[in-house]
């Protein structure tokens, strides 16, 4: 079993991980991308070859029927998993509604939320976790990245796409490449989902001169790493308001290059977004990457397109 899924695998109830290794190998797969559980309802999994209910007999189906049902008992045994028994030690984590555990997975879940002056101070009564397994890409950069790099020099990029084509591998890679290719990388990893951090350590290849802030909010991120970490290019996820769009300005105002990914089904729709209009051309963002619509990111064919801005 590859190290990813076994990672998963320990964190499971003991009879959920052996209904779900025989139904893996009844399959044929271990490509697995999500598993739900729900209180109540069917467990479900995304997989390489499709979406699937888990039966009780351990074996996957596409319909419901027969599926094995999630009991309050099964969530609140893998809630105090991901929290190695220690809730109030990842009350950090807890209050954003995920966790990240070793391999890089992030185990996300929803239940009852505590209010204190506006803010989530905490999640109780959890009713469903989603556990998304880390998968990295690494080499799925390199055919672009002498697009990215021309002449010694990094061009401001934006990775465009919409939701689940693969940005966020895109970046990771890149972030290896430019990192291991001697430049000073700073990544504003502000979802936690690019370096995939676990106690301090990137769960992910990002190179030897990355270096990583995590959770804080991007415009803030970037301007610690303007004001503390000489960094060469700036890597940061989803710019998706004016403080994002406002923190990059500031980038190019310095000289540091900036690479980053916006949700986006073309070009013109980027093009056309009042937040994004000072940040592209003029001295900002020179091209972009459009990962496909129709095309999954995969080790073997990445559907891409370049366009200038």
């Amino acid at each position: 079993m590859e190290r990813n899924l076994q990672e998963i695998i320990d964190i499971l109830p003991e009879h959920i991980s052996k209904m779900l290794k025989n139904a893996l190998l009844r399959s044929g797969t271990n490509k697995i991308e999500e598993i739900r559980l729900r209180t109540g309802r069917p467990l479900l999994v995304d997989t390489a070859i499709g979406k699937f209910a888990v039966l009780s007999g351990g074996s996957l189906s596409p319909a419901l029927g027969g599926a094995y049902i999630v009991t309050p008992e099964d969530i609140n045994k893998v809630f105090m998993n991901i929290c190695e028994n220690s809730v109030y030690a990842y009350m950090e984590e807890i209050r954003q509604g995920f966790i990240t555990i070793k391999g890089g997975h992030r185990i996300g879940f929803t239940g009852k939320a505590v209010m204190e002056k506006g803010s989530v101070i905490n999640i109780k009564e959890i009713n469903a976790v989603n556990i998304r397994i880390s998968g990295e890409v690494k080499g799925c950069a390199n055919p672009y990245i002498d697009k990215i790099v021309s002449d010694g020099k990094v061009k401001n990029t934006l990775i465009v796409s919409p939701p689940g084509c693969g940005k966020t591998t895109m970046l990771r890679d890149i972030a290896r490449l430019l990192s291991d290719s001697c430049l000073k990388v700073g990544v504003c990893d502000e979802r936690g989902e690019i370096a995939q951090m676990y106690h301090g350590e990137p769960q992910c290849e990002i190179g030897t001169q990355t270096d990583v802030i995590v959770d804080a909010p991007k415009d803030i991120a970037i301007d610690m790493f303007l004001r503390t970490m000489s960094p060469d290019v700036i890597i940061c996820d989803e710019l998706t308001q004016y403080a994002d769009s406002k923190a990059v300005a500031r980038c190019f105002g310095t000289g540091v290059n900036v690479i980053a990914s916006i949700h986006g089904d073309n070009i013109e729709d980027i093009k056309n977004k009042e937040i994004f209009k000072d940040i592209i051309g003029n001295g900002g963002f020179t091209q972009a990457l459009l990962l496909s619509a129709n095309k999954k990111l995969t080790g073997e064919r990445i559907m891409v397109d370049f366009y200038d801005l």
